[in-house]
């Protein structure tokens, strides 16, 4: 059972502790956690905050840098600490000494846009992940641009100094650089590290969920800290971790219910929470479903434009284009500088038709945060569309590095590679996606595609037959005696593959499934191609009646497909006659 009295100081302590940081995003989310927590009877009593030695020598400097550090001024920040030694003022000096690297990498590389730029001047991701030992840090830190390099060499001696008392913020900004650096097996210790002494900062679990390549890696190391840090692994900041790389890596059938309903009897007002289940439902394409929760969250918070670009997304695939509309009006209203705001408008100029102005606004959107996913990504698509599929390869790249666990990048990448009848290439990034997302049709349908065309017919069957059992159970019908539905183009398909193959008996079974669902999606391309199929097929075989009562109202088809079907209807009727 959770003591709310403590969790509640907790979260407290610990966001005003990340304030005076300059930790704001963590800040922010300690303080809405806070505000969603259950209710607690027990008035609250703001405890006395601890200071150390050292920190009270150096606290004039301090405050004056961190107004400087609140200001923008980051530079100046750093120099008024120059001389200071306090643990406290050594992670403000040397977080505003990284912002401003960052800042002015970022400057120099032209903006968001130039693909070559490296955010922290360092070598590009060409670099494998080996595994460094202690001794060789000090390589790696002069691998690194002189600034970046300083600070990991002072955070470095800091410790050498204190091994003791290890400072949780100065191990968290270490861990951030050589996650920067893609160094991740050596981020993972710092930012579990920093964690141990400080659970409360969730800006740490990110970029700790950013080390994780695969839900192998990831379900590895949740194991081996509840093995070897059980205080940690009990903790609700370690649960409410396992839920988000759960939703991250797409895995809803891992107890990902179960914990966050758990979750949610704690914190029954921590939006958080339920943007993870809306996160959920859409990636699972149970888009009802996700509408209702984001609906819901927009009730309660208005003014709130965190991962509304996704929602909005999701409000273009459904067509809804008046609701769609009324948003990206309402957003810009309240912020028009924010990506996502950008992101919301551009997915409004898409849905019009306008797709030199949904580019300029994504462009937008990467000026104003480069690391805004859904841009990179959704201008990616963009190009696809435009044809251009060589732009549209680089920002999926982007995007990719940006989080390797987005299927829709991979899944793009594919397509782009497909309209460059680069169909290897293509196979590996669908494959890619099919990983992250094994339970969506269209990821196995991409994967057959690819095989087809390379004349694997096996493999395309196998991965069609997957893309058809998925498509089944995802419509089961509540009747046991009504056959379930599925989409008519992958029955046609596996119809076309297995006759390919000299299967005559699959051939007419999925043919003959094609058809059958004419009755549920309309009469399409493939439901007329299989009952003219269909229809040829009983002519062969004698079945005069069946022949006649397939072709006798075809009349939706092209002219050769139309008079093939009276030429068989004609013939039926004659031989039936006879």
């Amino acid at each position: 059972m959770t003591d709310l009295i403590t969790l509640r100081q907790e979260l407290y302590v610990s966001a005003q502790t990340l304030s005076q940081f300059g930790l704001y995003h963590a800040a922010k989310w300690a303080l809405e956690a806070l505000n969603g927590l259950a209710h607690v009877t027990e008035p609250f009593r703001p405890p006395t905050p601890e200071t150390d030695a050292s920190d009270e020598k150096d606290h004039f400097k301090f405050v004056l840098a961190k107004s400087y550090f609140d200001c923008k001024e980051f530079e100046r920040a750093a120099h008024v600490l120059k001389d200071c030694v306090g643990g406290k003022a050594l992670f403000l000096k040397l977080y505003a000494t990284y912002i401003s690297v960052d800042r002015r990498a970022a400057e120099s590389a032209g903006g968001a846009l130039n693909l070559d730029a490296s955010p922290l001047g360092i070598n590009g991701p060409g670099h494998n992940n080996d595994d460094f030992a202690p001794e060789k840090k000090k390589d790696l830190a002069d691998g690194l641009s002189g600034r970046v390099g300083s600070i990991i060499l002072e955070i470095e001696s800091f410790h050498r100094k204190c091994p003791e008392t290890p400072d949780a913020f100065l191990l968290f900004l270490e861990g951030l650089i050589y996650c920067k650096r893609k160094r991740y097996s050596l981020a993972q210790d710092h930012l579990l590290a920093s964690l141990q002494v400080f659970p409360y900062n969730w800006s740490c679990w990110q970029e700790l969920l950013l080390t994780f390549s695969t839900y192998e890696e990831a379900a590895a190391f949740l194991e081996r800290v509840k093995t070897t840090i059980p205080e940690l692994a009990a903790g609700v900041m370690f649960q409410i971790f396992e839920v988000v790389l759960l939703q991250e890596f797409y895995q809803q059938l891992g107890g990902f219910h179960e914990k966050i309903n758990h979750l949610c009897e704690i914190f029954p007002d921590f939006t958080f929470l339920k943007v993870q289940k809306f996160l959920v439902a859409y990636h699972g394409l149970d888009y009802f479903q996700a509408e209702s929760l984001f609906d819901e969250i927009l009730i309660n918070d208005p003014m709130r434009l965190d991962d509304l670009d996704t929602y909005l997304n999701m409000l273009y695939v459904m067509e809804k284009k008046s609701k769609l509309a009324f948003l990206a009006q309402y957003t810009a209203q309240i912020d028009k500088f924010r990506a996502e705001t950008c992101c919301v408008v551009a997915n409004y100029h898409l849905m019009k038709g306008e797709h030199d102005k949904a580019v300029m606004y994504y462009k937008r959107a990467l000026t104003l945060n480069k690391a805004c996913l859904s841009a990179w990504t959704l201008m990616g698509h963009e190009f696809v569309e435009l044809k251009n599929s060589h732009a549209a390869i680089e920002l999926y790249r982007r995007a990719v590095d940006i989080n390797a666990k987005d299927f829709r990048a991979w899944y793009g990448l594919g397509q782009a590679y497909e309209v460059l009848d680069m169909h290897l290439y293509a196979l590996y990034y669908y494959q890619r996606a099919t990983d992250l997302q094994p339970a969506d049709k269209r990821m196995w349908q991409a994967i057959g595609n690819c095989y087809e065309k390379i004349d694997k017919l096996g493999e395309a069957l196998s991965s069609f037959e997957k893309a058809l059992a998925i498509e089944t159970m995802n419509r089961v019908s509540d009747d046991p005696a009504e056959p379930a539905s599925a989409e008519p183009h992958i029955c046609y398909k596996l119809a076309l593959i297995s006759e390919r193959l000299g299967r005559a008996k699959e051939t007419y079974k999925y043919m003959r499934m094609c058809f059958e669902q004419e009755f549920e999606w309309g009469v399409t391309d493939e439901t007329l191609k299989a009952r003219l199929w269909l229809a040829r097929y009983s002519l062969e075989n004698r079945h005069y009646e069946d022949a006649y009562e397939l072709a006798k109202d075809f009349n939706f088809s092209n002219a050769h497909d139309v008079e093939e079907a009276r030429a068989i209807a004609k013939d039926a009727r004659s031989r039936m006659s006879n």
